[in-house]
């Protein structure tokens, strides 16, 4: 996979499977990132190297603090336990918190979590995994680095999705066309762990029925509906002034059995996210503060240059009335939608 842009001293997937194979990895891992499906994998693969066949139950703990704080002591014990049968005693703790919303408030607590991240017994392997890291937490991120890595997994771009969706096929001898990919990229909203599902399903039903090669007629008929790439269709349809076409697209996601109330909410968000492209009007900086992958990043630059400002502010006020309508009774979801899609036509 390609590596993305990287923070100084931040490691990447591709540098963490590396140290894997190369039996040069950390004993200590804090990971943060987006793409979760890479986390996963990462782990399960730290797993298998360090922890030995059938004594997973005990050699092997996680521990997710999401909804609750962990005292340090518990912290000691837990990291302190000597493995049984295996290389590593592992252990996995899930939003520990102590680098986002749970870091310590005064400088003594700080003291005492880095003297014990920073004596975490050398039989022990230690995996924070973490959904959202404070980088200016820089005390207790050095007390991870001096004794093992700190790790980022960000999406994969749309390059490295479609080498990794092209070699999957091409495993079971399935040719694949780059207009499907990119409308499986789209219908996963670029999920590693989506595309995976989708793509063993696809596979499955080829090896099935002896099909070689996937088209788009193939991929409508068994791949979930590609709702982003209708509700783009509809909102380019909106700003050609053609409410006509935005109503057949309406009627198409409706006889997939979309749910209205999700159109109109993944419509009001796109709206909203073609605001701040045309406020913003640049790629990389749209797809750091959406947190959308760079290619749809540069979908969205494209797009609204066909809006004013003013346009697609009264377009999102729009779906919010259109909402309401509903919730005060005064139209049904299809009506609602209809009308919405109409007015927004005449913008």
């Amino acid at each position: 996979m390609a590596k993305q842009e990287k923070n100084s001293g931040w490691k990447d997937y591709i540098d963490v499977v590396n140290d894997l194979k190369n039996d040069t990895a950390s004993r200590v891992y804090l990971i943060c990132g987006e793409e979760k499906y890479l986390v996963d994998k990462t782990i399960a693969d730290m797993k298998k190297r360090w922890v030995s066949p059938g004594a997973e139950s005990l050699d092997f703990y996680l521990k997710d603090q999401t909804n609750s704080e962990m005292p340090l002591d518990e912290f000691q014990s837990l990291v302190g336990s000597p493995p049984f049968m295996s290389k590593y005693r592992m252990t996995v703790i899930r939003n520990l918190g102590l680098w986002a919303n749970r870091a310590p408030s005064s400088a003594s607590e700080v003291e005492k979590w880095k003297a014990a991240i920073s004596s975490i017994p050398e039989f022990s392997a230690v995996i924070f995994v973490e959904d959202k890291v404070d980088k200016r937490k820089k005390q207790l991120l050095e007390a991870v680095s001096g004794v093992g890595t700190l790790a980022e997994f960000s999406f994969q771009n749309e390059e490295t999705l479609t080498k990794w969706i092209k070699s999957s096929f091409a495993r079971k001898n399935i040719a694949t066309s780059p207009i499907c990919i990119s409308s499986l990229i789209s219908r996963t909203d670029s999920s590693m762990r989506m595309i995976e599902s989708e793509v063993t399903k696809i596979m499955l039903y080829c090896e099935n029925k002896g099909v070689k090669e996937l088209n788009m007629d193939l991929l409508n008929r068994l791949s979930i509906p590609d709702v982003h790439a209708s509700v783009f269709n509809m909102t380019d349809a909106i700003g050609n002034r053609q409410p006509g076409k935005a109503l057949e697209i309406l009627n198409d996601l409706i006889t997939l059995k979309e749910a209205i109330p999700k159109i109109r909410l993944m419509l009001a968000r796109h709206i909203r996210h073609l605001i701040c492209a045309k406020e913003i009007g640049n790629a990389p900086e749209i797809a750091s503060r959406l947190k959308v992958h760079p290619f749809v990043a540069k979908n969205l630059v494209s797009q609204s240059r066909g809006f004013t400002i003013a346009q697609l502010e009264k377009i999102y006020m729009l779906c919010f009335e259109s909402d309401q309508w509903v919730k005060t009774g005064k139209m049904d979801d299809r009506t609602s939608m209809e009308v919405l899609l109409s007015a927004c036509g005449q913008v």
